[in-house]
């Protein structure tokens, strides 16, 4: 049985035991507070944050205008949702000769429109730089002996024709369809641009 002074030493001996650890434990803490915890490295941040979607592929330019008009050449073409045979079909032309618009290019492959605004990705063997036009309008179109309005008619042709574009000047250009050459506005026609002079 411990006696008053033998208590009193105890109880001393853990209030400064006490009072040691919390003044390691406190001094701990402020030097971890003090010391800063270094950011990763700009390479490696960027690998451990990696965008959800993938980044658009860069526009690769040939040299050409684009936008511009070009046709298609294959029997048998796929237009796809993006430029690769990876991506679905959207539709096939199973006709070639069909003016379509270039909006876009990547590597090998161009984002055409056709003549309804759809668009997607052909690729570039599918397509040729000869320049045909399709007569647009809800009713038949005079193709005219002269570039004027009082010529006469040497064909009518029906809306959707598809004909080879042999120039343009002003407000008219000359066609070639079927056997039949003349010359319709340039408002009648689908794969021309307004201003645009050709020989």
């Amino acid at each position: 049985m411990r006696g008053p002074g033998q208590r009193a030493a105890l109880h001393t001996s853990i209030v400064v035991g006490l009072s040691l650890f919390s003044w390691i434990a406190t001094t701990a803490t402020a030097a971890d507070e003090r010391v800063p915890v270094p950011r990763p490295k700009p390479v490696l941040e960027a690998a451990l944050h990696k965008p959800s979607t993938p980044v658009a592929p860069p526009i690769v330019a040939t040299g050409r205008p684009v936008p511009r008009w070009v046709t298609v050449k294959a029997s048998r073409a796929y237009v796809r949702r993006g430029p690769s045979r990876d991506y679905d079909v959207l539709w096939t032309y199973v006709k070639p000769g069909v003016p379509v618009e270039v909006i876009a290019e990547y590597d090998s492959w161009r984002r055409i429109r056709d003549v309804e605004g759809s668009t997607g990705w052909m690729n570039a063997a599918m397509l040729d730089s000869h320049r045909n036009v399709m007569l647009n309008g809800r009713v038949n179109t005079a193709i005219l002996a002269e570039p004027k309005a009082d010529a006469d008619a040497v064909a009518f042709a029906e809306p959707g024709l598809v004909a080879e574009l042999v120039g343009c000047k002003g407000a008219w250009c000359e066609i070639s369809t079927r056997g039949y050459d003349g010359f319709v506005t340039r408002d009648r026609l689908w794969g021309v641009y307004e201003g645009e002079t050709l020989k």
